[in-house]
């Protein structure tokens, strides 16, 4: 079980780093503006695939952190331990540069009994990518798109700030610092 930020920095957070620079080189095709928030591509697809499994993991390990080694769970179980575990956990939002203005990525308001809208959507683009939505007649990977992509990224910011700060303090290295994209975790 991770117990430190050391190790928390070694295991995950540089692999954050790597997702949220593959995000901003998919600038060079589509650029980070609500207009294109439908925008949908191979890269969106990968990416969020990869967020929403990285997101799984790191939940997984708070979830461990929490209440030791257990069973397996689901992502609304993991979700509502660590939302009982934190206060305002479903008001937390991912503060945006000005680079990045008219965001309002706030990815675990709607987790409760169900999960929330991208998480659904990430569902659906892993199982039954090649399905057809029945509300918006398209295939369900166009559910990876800009908009899913990165709130994906905005709850994986969060929940590693969330958790890096529970961790024993063994490093001064600033997670929520080091984002290019992000600026403050809280809500």
């Amino acid at each position: 079980m991770m117990k430190t930020r050391g190790e928390f920095i070694r295991n995950y957070w540089k692999n954050y780093l790597y997702l949220e620079k593959r995000f901003l080189d998919s600038e060079s095709y589509v650029s980070i503006e609500k207009e294109n928030n439908d925008a949908f591509s191979f890269e969106y697809l990968s990416l969020f695939i990869l967020l929403c499994n990285e997101f799984d993991a790191v939940t997984t390990e708070f979830c461990n952190h929490i209440e030791g080694e257990k069973r397996q769970r689901n992502i609304n179980e993991k979700v509502g331990i660590i939302r009982d575990s934190v206060p305002n956990f479903n008001k937390y939002k991912a503060d945006i540069n000005e680079r990045f203005e008219g965001y309002n990525l706030v990815p675990f308001e709607k987790f409760g009994k169900t999960s929330a809208d991208w998480w659904h959507d990430y569902t659906y683009v892993k199982h039954y990518r090649s399905m057809t939505d029945e509300n918006t007649h398209k295939p369900n990977y166009y559910k990876a798109n800009l908009k899913n992509v990165f709130t994906a990224l905005s709850a994986l910011y969060l929940i590693s700030c969330i958790f890096y700060e529970r961790l024993e303090k063994d490093t001064q290295y600033s997670v929520e610092k080091s984002s290019a994209i992000f600026t403050k975790c809280g809500f």
